[in-house]
């Protein structure tokens, strides 16, 4: 891998530390002060709503500054976002509302963020070393995501109390965040700034795989935002709440993430990659079921090891394959603009996920809504990989006819 490469594997896991130490606990913190999923979906999607107008955001400053200058800037607003959230301390438990301004100011960082990495990743990688960068880029996360719950358990542990433990955590976010920046303004990738030009890229029956991006995201988007926040709190309820017990579960199933990524990087080649990317839908479409039909340490270990296990082999393949689709795009043109639409259907992927929480939390009897909306949006992994199946045979079907 070259030095860009290297750089970006090194900000993400570090970023991955940070952010896993404070998404998941951030979560907790106030549904601890709110008591309440609706309102915890209501505060991720006001959260994962602002990604859209932060990529827009993020483009335009491209035009004032460097790539990574915007990878940079993101971090900075995450840091703000901390340093407010423990300006406010418990101020959330009389004043709810005060979450939605947690969740737009951390909305616009994570969204300048991963605008910028999206697009820093596509012009560092190339087509020979994108395989081993998403890979090497996979463990290094796993790496960091043992790391986080490990550090994070240790800091509950000493803390007088779990809330001052959390408290304790966002401030050693906030130095973590601070060291990512920096080494985030050493990324050299040059990427040109264009004018925003969507009107052609909205019409998708003009190319069948621009098609393919867009609906593969939007569909992703409606299973993985069960995994932005819902997940993460049925197994710290499972955990009957108790913040070492919850750590010292995600720090075991990081580790398996870790040793799975490591075999799915030797096992997923290009002949195969579909076949694991079938196998890691179904993995991922059980873990979610199991948890919300067995709401126990059972169903949460059964989350947790399904979850670990399927998810490179899930992730890593979708990853790729949109990834050199996009390269496709990127020797004629500039591709920011691919990036922000994409994205962005993910993004409406993941807000109708939310959204559907919300409705049935208010439509359905308690006993019952979260099976479910759990159930549906679940299904949409199996229901991803039944496209991506049939769009990669009727592709190569047409290729192979091409060259007749």
């Amino acid at each position: 891998m070259n030095r860009n490469e290297k750089l970006l594997v090194g900000v993400s896991a570090l970023y991955f530390i940070a952010s896993t130490m404070s998404g998941v606990f951030v979560a907790v913190y106030l549904y601890s002060a709110t008591g309440s999923l609706w309102m915890m979906s209501l505060y991720t999607m006001n959260r994962f709503g602002l990604y859209p107008l932060a990529f827009i955001i993020g483009a335009q400053l491209t035009r004032k500054i460097r790539m990574a200058g915007v990878l940079t800037s993101g971090l900075i607003v995450n840091i703000i976002g901390l340093a407010v959230l423990l300006s406010i301390n418990t101020g959330f438990n009389d004043h709810n509302y005060l979450v939605f301004v947690i969740a737009s100011i951390f909305g616009l960082g994570e969204g300048l963020y991963w605008f910028s990495m999206n697009i820093l990743n596509q012009a560092a990688s190339t087509k020979p070393s994108r395989g081993k960068f998403v890979a090497q880029m996979g463990i290094f996360n796993g790496v960091a995501m043992v790391l986080a719950p490990l550090l994070s358990t240790q800091i509950i542990l000493f803390a007088p109390s779990d809330t001052t433990g959390y408290i304790w955590i966002f401030e050693v976010v906030i130095v973590i965040f601070s060291i990512t920046a920096f080494i985030s303004t050493k990324v050299s990738t040059l990427v040109q700034y264009e004018p925003l030009v969507f009107r052609d890229k909205l019409i998708l029956k003009k190319g069948s795989q621009w098609r393919y991006v867009i609906i593969s995201h939007f569909l992703f988007g409606i299973r993985d935002s069960l995994t932005l926040f819902l997940t993460g709190l049925l197994v710290y309820n499972a955990a009957s709440g108790n913040g070492s017990m919850y750590g010292n579960l995600l720090t075991f199933f990081a580790i398996l993430g870790i040793l799975s990524n490591t075999v799915a990087s030797r096992l997923i080649k290009r002949e195969n990659r579909l076949k694991m990317y079938q196998r890691g839908a179904y993995l991922l479409f059980t873990s979610t079921v199991v948890l919300v039909f067995m709401p126990n340490i059972y169903g949460a270990l059964y989350f947790g090891i399904a979850n670990s296990i399927g998810s490179p082999f899930y992730f890593n393949p979708f990853s790729i394959i949109m990834m050199n689709a996009l390269h496709d795009y990127s020797e004629k043109e500039n591709i920011n603009v691919r990036i922000i639409l994409k994205e962005t259907a993910l993004a409406f992927g993941r807000l109708l996920g939310m959204g559907l929480i919300v409705v049935a939390f208010f439509t359905l009897p308690e006993t019952i809504y979260l099976k479910v909306v759990v159930s549906f949006s679940s299904c949409f992994a199996l229901i991803l990989i039944y496209y991506a199946t049939n769009y990669h045979i009727a592709r190569d079907k047409r290729i192979h006819e091409h060259l007749q």
